[in-house]
């Protein structure tokens, strides 16, 4: 994790013996991380057309491993945890004022929570 993260991590006496553990190790990974997220932000973007394809391509591939309850269950919790934020990003974004994304968002929640 500590791989993955721009900020820099200072280490004590107090940090997490797994920490302490793969400390040198911490630069190595991290060039790694950053030149995949380098070449990615390089590689030619796709169209929706070609990413909603693909995408139905998966869900036929694997629609019998996804189990919808424990996602949606996920959603939910997620959508718990940072509801005001979301709220809020919504209530920003013109394409999602115009679609009452907030609205919409705020009656699944309710329907999930059993309030009216």
């Amino acid at each position: 994790m500590d791989s993955c993260s721009t900020s820099e991590h200072r280490l004590g006496k107090d940090s997490p013996s797994n920490k302490l553990l793969y400390a040198k190790d911490i630069p190595n990974y991290k060039s790694w991380v950053e030149r995949y997220y380098r070449d990615i932000a390089k590689m030619p973007s796709i169209s929706d057309q070609d990413m909603d394809a693909y995408l139905v391509e998966q869900s036929r591939l694997h629609g019998n491993e996804f189990n919808t309850l424990s996602a949606l269950s996920e959603l939910y919790f997620y959508i718990n945890k940072y509801k005001e934020e979301i709220l809020t990003a919504l209530d920003r974004d013109g394409y999602c004022r115009k679609h009452k994304l907030r609205h919409k968002l705020e009656q699944a929640i309710n329907l999930m929570s059993g309030s009216s």
